[in-house]
This record gives C-alpha cells, structure tokens and sequence, in this order.
C-alpha cells in the first residue's frame, strides 16, 4: 500500500493545462465529501463543501440535489449536470465522476417506487445510471486529450462469482447478498464499461473504515460497538486524500481497475469479472430495470 507521504505528494505534484470538471455523487458527507474536498485542494478549484473549498478566481462550484435512489432522478439530475456544466464552461465535457452514494442498513428488501431495492439502487443502478448519462460527456473530454475518469467507492473484490439466476434479489433477498451482490456488480461493470470504452477510466475503489454518519442507520444495539471501533477509523479527510490520489494516479489514465484503500491493486484472485455471458445478462438486466 502506498505511503501517506506518497500518497499526499501525488496529490500535491498534480498539475494540468486546464481546468479540470468534476461531479461527485454523494459528496456531501463520508468518503464522498472527503475526496471531493481534496480533488479541491489537489486541483485548486473553487468555493464549504460549498463555501470551504479552495477558492480560485477560474473555478466554480455548484450543488445539485438529487434522491440518486430513483432512476428518474438521475436522469433530471443528469441533465442539469449537463447544463450546468455547458453555462460554465460553454463545452459539455466531463473529467471526473465519482460515485459514493450509499447506506448502511440491516432491513430487509425496501424495494423505492420504480420496484428496486434501496440499497441495490444507491450502491449499484443509480451509479451506473449516472455513467451512462453523462459517457458523452467523458467521451468529449478523452477524445480532446482530456482526463476522462469514473470511480465507484464501494467494495470491490468481496462479492464472489454472480447470481445470475437473481439479479436485484427479488426472489432471494438478504442483508448479507445484497451487500455482496452490489460490489459484485460493480466489479463486473468496471470490466464490461472499460472493454466497451477503452479510452476512459473506470475504477471501483474500497475507501476502508472510515468515521463517517453512513453507521446512524444501523440498530441501536449494534451503535456501540462501532462507537468502540472508531478509534481505529480513519478521518473522512484522510479517506478523501487516498482516493483522490487514486483518482489522479497517472497509472490508471485508461482501463478498468479494482483497488483496495491505499490505491494499490487488488488480487486478481478476489475478482470474478471473467465472465463475459454473465456480465451481459448484467447489463440486460441492469437496462431494462433503470429504464422507464
């Protein structure tokens, strides 16, 4: 795993001949708020998470609400993205997406009003619904020469080989599976997106134990223990730099990557994305559930 002096050094050394766009779903608190801090303090843009960020006379910043639970969201949310974007910066292009909305829940299936269990929505389909939406936005930017990179903070390398006779698990549904599953999906749309996009960046990135509010929704008695266990968590600040070192490495410009919290490799071993009819049904399945 990378050194924290390293990591911060890579941060601190990024340098670009333009000002860089990005969106981070989920970015108002945890891993999501602590990596869209620091891609601010690593690229000087602007203004807490709105006005605390770094100011800088050529950046902007601007928040858009969206309940990324419901697909329909993320299409409206999308398209004001896309506008709001043109506004600044008269180009419709997208650098960076990162994508870390999430709960923690132990209930059981909690299907929202478009049928798709809540937890599966954030972790997995609002997610990739959001890349889908804005891919001609990342397509502009790599086919200008630009940084075009997508990041899903979740879990990668935990679920095992995939249900395919159980997508979404609703024949089957457990706090155990769908906690599995959902990685496990991300896993395999990292791979099938980067062989059909092989000019951008697709990453799915653990953020590790992290002091975050994701743990209020856990049962009362499960509270103390993790009150217990953040001593040895590590600050949403401190998260937000390993991802956003990740996020800029060099190495990972083009290409589907698994990484565990430092930014380094996974074991190939803890991947099961190989299979190529498997990851098709996913994405059948993943179309027609996010479509209406």
């Amino acid at each position: 795993m990378p050194s924290w002096s390293d990591v911060k050094a890579l941060n601190a050394a990024y340098t670009s001949t333009y000002r860089p766009t990005a969106l981070f779903v989920g970015g108002t608190a945890g891993c999501g708020q602590g990596t869209a801090e620091a891609f601010a303090r690593a690229t000087q843009a602007a203004e807490k998470i709105i006005a605390g960020l770094p100011k800088h006379p050529e950046s902007k910043y601007e928040f858009v609400e969206c309940d990324a639970s419901l697909m329909k969201n993320v299409v409206k949310a999308a398209e004001e993205v896309k506008h709001k974007i043109t506004a600044a910066s008269g180009k419709t292009k997208l650098n960076y997406l990162v994508l870390s909305q999430g709960i923690m829940t132990m209930s059981g299936f909690n299907p929202t009003s478009e049928g798709i269990d809540r937890k599966l929505a954030l972790h997995f389909y609002g997610r990739w619904k959001f890349v889908d939406e804005l891919l001609p936005l990342l397509e502009k930017a790599s086919g200008d020469g630009e940084e075009a990179r997508v990041m899903s903070i979740l879990a990668p390398g935990t679920a095992g080989a995939l249900n395919t006779s159980d997508f979404g698990l609703k024949k089957n549904y457990s706090v155990t599976r769908a906690g599995r599953q959902g990685p496990g999906y991300n896993d395999n749309f990292v791979a099938e997106y980067a062989a059909r996009h092989p000019n951008i960046s697709f990453i799915h990135i653990v953020p590790g134990f992290v002091d975050t509010s994701l743990f209020q929704g856990l049962p009362w008695y499960l509270k103390p223990f993790v009150s217990a266990t953040k001593v040895f968590a590590r600050s949403i600040s401190d998260c937000g730099e390993c991802m956003t070192s990740a996020l800029l490495n060099p190495t990972y410009k083009t290409g589907g990557f698994w990484l565990g919290q430092g930014g380094d490799p996974i074991s190939g071993g803890r991947l099961y994305v190989d299979d190529e009819d498997a990851r098709r049904k996913l994405v059948e399945h993943f179309t027609k559930e996010v479509g209406f």
